[in-house]
């Protein structure tokens, strides 16, 4: 009898082909349409109607935003669960939600193999997410020139609230260690082109980023779920590109460009910092 011996050649080029795969498929969250996207560094779940993101899962099926519940919860209880989302963009009044998770102001559609174009209803507002390997990249088509607008980052680091356990950088230093309570009227603003979150106990970060770099304020603070601030049980991080103290919208351009993505490394000291500004100034001036 003869023997037949298969031999599996598989090339570097298509190694990496695979590798490097996006997909964009139906699922659904909360009971909510929404597409998943899979990359080699994350899993995104994009809420259709709302325009934008409920979760941002990483390689180790962790949950940086994990949007839930009601999106009229009363301050501050949806901090554990429904205020949170990505960007998160146009707030109160026409179009308010759009761009939040649980809203239902948008259309989104799949186009191509790796983007997503969102619009609003009403016309007035319109965006795409391309998914690359490593990042995704928002690009801004249409604004409301009548109406302000801000890009957040709301979600709990790492997966859960304590904020005594995170840390946080930007383009002007860290890692950092300030916990301001918004809870408590807290809050640090500053001028940043991007900030990463992580956990003392996980060796990752999540990044947001912004292009061009402004000159309007930046906000950071923490939220948590109860009036005990910082030592609720649950909570997420309130970060905002063009938000001033309060709920103050300050972005009127159309032509900005914001990039998420994960870096898998734990920022412990200046040589740590220094390494994660090369990779996402990098990204920046990329894609």
């Amino acid at each position: 009898m003869r023997k037949m011996i298969l031999i599996s050649i598989i090339l570097p080029g298509m190694l990496m082909l695979s590798c490097n795969r996006i997909t964009i498929e139906d699922a659904t969250w909360e009971n909510r349409p929404h597409f998943r996207i899979e990359t080699k560094t994350a899993t995104y779940f994009f809420d259709k109607a709302g325009g934008g993101f409920s979760r941002v899962i990483d390689t180790d099926d962790v949950d940086w935003v994990n949007f839930n519940g009601d999106v009229t919860a009363e301050v501050p209880t949806g901090a554990a669960g429904s205020y949170r989302g990505i960007p998160n963009m146009v707030y109160r009044f026409d179009d308010g939600g759009a761009g939040h998770p649980g809203f239902d102001q948008c259309i989104s559609e799949k186009e191509g193999e790796n983007i997503i174009r969102t619009r609003s209803k009403r016309g007035k507002w319109q965006w795409s997410w391309t998914f690359y390997y490593d990042h995704a990249s928002m690009t801004l088509e249409k604004t409301d020139p009548d109406r302000t607008f801000w890009f957040l980052y709301e979600g709990p680091v790492a997966g859960s609230f304590e904020p005594e356990r995170k840390y946080w950088g930007t383009d002007l230093g860290g890692p950092r260690f300030e916990t301001p309570s918004l809870n408590r009227g807290e809050n640090i603003v500053g001028n940043w082109q991007w900030v990463y979150f992580g956990d003392k106990e996980t060796d990752r970060i999540f990044y947001v980023a912004q292009n061009p770099k402004d000159t309007l304020n930046d906000f950071f603070a923490y939220m948590g779920n109860t009036k005990e601030g910082n030592s609720s049980p649950d909570g997420m991080i309130v970060f905002g590109f063009s938000r001033d103290k309060g709920t103050v919208a300050l972005e009127q351009k159309s032509d900005v460009n914001y990039k998420i993505g994960f870096l898998e490394r734990k920022i412990t000291s200046r040589e740590d910092h220094d390494w994660a500004t090369k990779q996402i100034e990098s990204i920046l001036n990329g894609n």
